[in-house]
């Protein structure tokens, strides 16, 4: 299926594919598309692929639509997202590979700059994911949000540099052919396959450049629910990673919870890591809490909620993944002995 189109024949090739792979997301994809008709780069310079991960809703109208832009619709059975960018990778046109989330809003300068960077760098570039202005979003959401801007600010100070940590593709770009040598996406991933991907491009020598300018707008904010299931499958999925030879998913890990959280925190893991009823507990417990902090505008409160909730289904969840509370505090202590015993252990 594809949109209205100009005929293929008579269009040059497109310097930048803009990949998006989308599921049950029909009005979000719509006003993305439309925002992407108002890119100031030259509509002969970019395409769009779509690619309808096994949508139930009006998705297949919404991509038959025309958008005044080269816009190629792919359909294929519910596989993920992984899945669903290899296969616009798979048959982009362009030597530029941007990737954007369904539920954004690019600013009309978007592929612009992203164009810009690659005609002067042999680069992976990472854009700026920014808070909709004047919009109020849920606290876990804001709280999202200004982890990341912390991020951002600190790659724009110079505090650190841009690596494959921050390659999020709801705004990333890089050269196709270093995609193809990466091997793509790994579909077993249903989570952070954007940073596994990144870090084998790192191995191969890629180099990771911040794009401040290059600014995405994410304004659907995700329930609570699933807010706190995105902490669990990153806990889940970084220690896929480390099983796949990215020892830094471990190390960065240990180095969290010995050095950079504080210490009430730290107690908190100590107690409730890999012990399922307590973080049962902890899980409801902390709903109510950023809740309730949220509905009384309670900013500060809010914002230390979620985090000591984010962290602890975190790290309950790595637990889980390499075997258990035992091995969890195993690897934790051997790793960089952090400054306290290994709790004891049933």
């Amino acid at each position: 299926m594809s949109g209205a189109q100009p005929a293929e024949s008579q269009a040059p090739t497109p310097r930048i594919s803009i990949i998006v792979p989308t599921y049950n997301r029909a009005r979000v994809l719509d006003r993305l598309l439309r925002a992407l008709g108002r890119q100031t780069a030259p509509v002969d310079a970019f395409e769009v692929i779509v690619i309808d991960d096994g949508s139930t809703d009006a998705t297949t109208s919404v991509l038959a639509q025309d958008y005044g832009y080269r816009l190629r619709a792919l359909a294929q059975l519910n596989a993920g997202p992984a899945s669903a960018r290899n296969a616009g990778i798979a048959c982009a046109s362009g030597e530029i590979v941007l990737f954007v989330d369904d539920d954004v809003i690019p600013r009309d300068d978007l592929i612009e700059r992203h164009l810009a960077l690659h005609a002067t760098l042999c680069a992976a570039v990472i854009g700026r994911i920014a808070a909709p202005d004047g919009v109020r979003q849920p606290a876990w959401v804001r709280w999202e949000l200004d982890t990341l801007d912390r991020q951002y600010d600190d790659m724009v100070a110079g505090r650190f540099q841009p690596c494959a940590r921050q390659f999020f593709t709801a705004n990333a770009s890089v050269r196709r052919d270093a995609l193809m040598r990466a091997g793509l996406f790994d579909p077993e991933f249903r989570r952070a396959e954007d940073v596994e991907l990144a870090y084998r491009l790192e191995a191969q020598g890629m180099r990771f450049v911040f794009a401040n300018d290059a600014v995405v707008v994410h304004d659907t904010p995700r329930s609570l629910r699933a807010w706190m299931s995105v902490a669990e499958q990153y806990g889940e999925y970084d220690v896929l990673m480390w099983h796949r030879g990215v020892r830094y998913m471990l190390e960065m890990t240990a180095e969290d919870l010995a050095y950079a959280r504080r210490l009430p925190l730290r107690l908190l893991a100590r107690v409730l890591v890999g012990r399922r009823l307590p973080m049962s507990v902890l899980r409801r417990l902390g709903a109510i809490g950023i809740k309730s902090a949220d509905r009384l505008s309670r900013a500060t409160a809010a914002r230390a909620t979620c985090s000591v909730v984010f962290n602890l289904l975190y790290w309950d969840a790595f637990a889980r993944a390499v075997g258990g509370r035992a091995r969890f505090w195993e690897l934790m202590t051997s790793e960089l002995r952090p400054p306290w015993p290994a709790p004891a252990v049933e």
